[in-house]
């Protein structure tokens, strides 16, 4: 008996040291991610308060200097631009890495090769943004500062992701268990175009168009003459849009024939910004005030540096995953970003000559659509092939009811 019990917990043992190696569903392998040596504690560590830099990729050795102040704030001191944008992507990296390439990922429609099946909806509407992330790469592409500042940022990322070892790993790679990849300049385009829809995702195209089908263009006209529901004038006008006729449209879509995509932004989403005269300040000098309304994030959606370099002296904050500072101010001025809320987006119902949907009609005439076939990687499953078929509109977003937008 003693034997069985013996040979019992052997095997116990065994499972129990085999599985700790294991990803099982959502959790992580338990063995690697509390291992105290290369564990998820290694991710502890203490604010370096100043420190002179010294990377392969640097142009100037060891010229460049950086000092992190009582908050954490990095403060960059460099000898050039191109080392002033290898230290920005480097230190973005280095203390939000995981959410850069999270984020970007997402932009890019890549989250089912990291959660699984139940990205793919959003990955597969999301897939077709990177053609447009490509051709605003490929627009700015004749701007030499441009070009050469995107390429030092991307440097400097992919300079401290080669320094990662399996210790350094941050802990959310951890605990999703993968490793990241080399950052590129597509990756900063995609993350623009991601916070540009998040910022003007607003359009009603389609519940406007069923409710014009519904009343009449005369009538819908005169129940909805303000589209734009975050505008508030300092002088009304005569018209206002109020939250019971917003809720009487959706309603009115709803009992109707039409459906419609619903994911969007928060109403709110956006942003204010104001100037104050210098007549009515203590000091005599004007102040801008910026107060961003973007969705909630941790870590911060803001990365707070300073960044000087001949020519150079500016603080504010970034965008993880973008050069130069977004919201910020030097001696001589400061900037800020706002968001108008308008609608610059529309949809077009494409018509079809026939089922093979190789070509559709537009001015009259029927045109050939072009294809092209997305690999979309989903963890613990097969590959998904979506075919995205692209008009002179731009890509077909939305399939419902088997019509194709």
């Amino acid at each position: 008996m003693r034997y069985i019990q013996t040979f019992g917990v052997f095997i116990l043992t065994v499972i129990v040291v085999v599985s700790m190696d294991l990803r099982l569903g959502k959790i992580p392998p338990l063995g690697k991610f509390f291992d105290p040596h290369h564990g998820f504690w290694q991710n502890a560590y203490s604010i370096v308060q100043q420190m002179d830099v010294e990377l392969k990729g640097l142009s100037v050795q060891p010229a460049s200097k950086i000092a992190i102040d009582g908050r954490g704030v990095p403060h960059v001191f460099a000898a050039n631009d191109h080392d002033l944008y290898f230290l920005q992507g480097y230190l973005t990296a280095k203390y939000r890495l995981w959410q850069m390439e999270f984020q970007t990922h997402a932009a890019a429609g890549r989250i089912s090769e990291i959660v699984g099946e139940k990205a793919l909806q959003f990955d597969l509407e999301q897939r077709r943004m990177v053609e447009s992330a490509q051709a605003a790469l490929d627009a700015f592409a004749s701007d030499t500062v441009y070009r050469n500042v995107v390429q030092s940022y991307t440097d400097g990322v992919n300079a401290h992701i080669s320094s990662i070892d399996r210790d350094g790993l941050p802990f959310e790679y951890r605990l999703l268990d993968y490793e990241p990849e080399p950052w590129t300049p597509l990756k900063s385009s995609l993350l623009l175009k991601y916070m540009a829809k998040m910022l003007t995702g607003t359009e009603r195209d389609r519940e406007n168009t069923a409710l014009t089908a519904l009343l009449g263009e005369e009538l819908f006209r005169e129940l909805y003459p303000e589209q734009n529901l975050l505008s508030d004038p300092v002088i009304p006008g005569p018209y206002h849009v109020s939250k019971t006729d917003s809720d009487s449209s959706q309603r009115a879509i709803s009992e109707g024939s039409v459906p419609v995509h619903t994911e969007r932004p928060p109403k709110n989403l956006g942003s204010n910004n104001w100037a104050v005269s210098g007549t009515r300040t203590e000091s005599g000098l004007p102040i801008l005030c910026n107060d961003p309304h973007l969705r909630l994030s941790l870590p911060s959606i803001w990365f707070e540096i300073q960044l000087q370099a001949p020519g150079i002296n500016c603080y504010g904050v970034s965008l993880p995953g973008a050069p130069g500072i977004t919201i910020g101010f030097n001696k001589d001025v400061a900037w800020g970003v706002t968001n108008a809320g308008r609608d610059v987006k529309d949809y077009y119902r494409i018509e079809w000559k026939d089922g093979s949907k190789k070509e559709y009609r537009t001015d009259g005439t029927w045109k050939p659509a072009s294809y092209r076939i997305n690999t979309l990687l989903v963890r613990n499953s097969e590959p998904v092939f979506d075919t995205v078929r692209n008009t002179r509109y731009g890509p077909v977003a939305y399939r419902e009811n088997g019509e194709e937008y």
